[in-house]
């Protein structure tokens, strides 16, 4: 049966394919764009003219407009927001779960939570990871049926990076190795995500808990990442290696500097992932995985990822896929 879908961040990395995931199962959808988005520049004019042609209701509006959300929730059974991490953007998505505690009709929410389910992190120092908690609790106090979804890595971020946070596709010559290169992390296609959280949108048994994706295949250690590039492309690379201590001075001298917040949030998250394992497909009891929840949806490999940037390197392949 067909739902009506309030999505926020429809223009965003992973927004857009949630938009082709949700028409493909035949919902309508409602998508909250942002003035500046529409100025953005081609790639997010582009995607807005293709939402449109789809017959998508594209709202311009803001998260910090309550009297706005409060209007759309009222008119959708479900919010999906696809909101980056940057602590202001998350702590916006409170308004959200205000809305929908509001509307008789909302039955399904699912906040932006993805990347490394935050409760993993203990003393992980990761920045947003406090405020993603946060955000948890203001969900769940909004008394509508949750579910939150944990990912780990997007390929488009880690793989296309060959594990290092930043570049937009694989370096040509040399690599930084985190710690020994030898821990695992799981890491989706944005599709996939898409697919998977559309699938269980609507599903009760994914009401009111938290989700992951761990494809069994994409669990690679970041130097098998590095390898299956270098057997693809037949070039190899310089390992520069980054102790866990060297890693942590860099961070140390990035929070003293308040212009380089987004990278220090990368840092982190690359000692989360690489030095600490925490998505390493570890998952506390109360998780329930999508990929052995809905083993008839295929999914992407990471190594078959990597084919995307086989123009000598280059992200133009792999642009709509981050």
């Amino acid at each position: 049966m067909s739902k009506r879908v309030l999505l926020i961040g429809a223009t965003g990395r992973m927004g857009s394919h949630f938009v082709d995931a949700l028409c493909a199962k035949g919902h309508e959808v409602a998508a909250l764009v942002r003035a500046s988005q529409e100025a953005a520049g081609p790639r997010r004019a582009q995607r807005l003219a293709v939402m449109k042609d789809k017959g998508i209701d594209v709202v311009t509006g803001e998260l910090a407009d309550q009297d706005l959300l409060d209007r759309l929730a009222a008119g959708v059974d479900a919010i999906i927001s696809c909101v980056d991490h940057r602590p202001d953007h998350l702590q916006a998505q409170a308004n959200l779960a205000v809305a929908a505690s509001r509307s008789d009709r909302v039955c399904r929410i699912v906040p932006s939570q993805f990347g490394i389910d935050s409760r993993l992190y203990g003393k992980a120092r990761v920045e947003h990871g406090d405020v993603k908690r946060a955000m948890q609790e203001a969900f769940v106090t909004s008394g509508k049926p949750v579910t939150f979804v944990h990912t780990n890595g997007l390929a488009g971020e880690w793989v296309g990076s060959l594990g290092q946070l930043g570049l937009t596709s694989p370096p040509e010559s040399a690599v930084e190795i985190y710690g020994n290169g030898a821990v695992p992390f799981s890491t989706v296609a944005p599709e996939d995500v898409a697919a998977l959280v559309t699938e269980a949108l609507f599903d009760d048994r994914a009401a009111g808990r938290h989700v992951a994706i761990i494809p069994p295949d994409n669990l690679l250690t970041q130097e098998q990442l590095v390898s299956a590039w270098e057997e693809r492309t037949g070039r190899s690379l310089r390992r520069i290696t980054v102790s866990p201590a060297a890693l942590d001075a860099r961070i140390e001298a990035l929070a003293g500097d308040p212009a380089a917040r987004p990278r220090l949030a990368m840092a982190q998250l690359v000692r989360a992932a690489w030095i600490d394992g925490l998505g390493d497909g570890r998952r506390l009891p109360d998780v329930l995985e999508l990929t052995e929840l809905y083993p008839q949806l295929a999914y992407v490999r990471s190594r078959d990822f990597l084919a995307y940037y086989d123009m000598a390197g280059s992200p133009a392949k792999a642009a709509g896929r981050s």
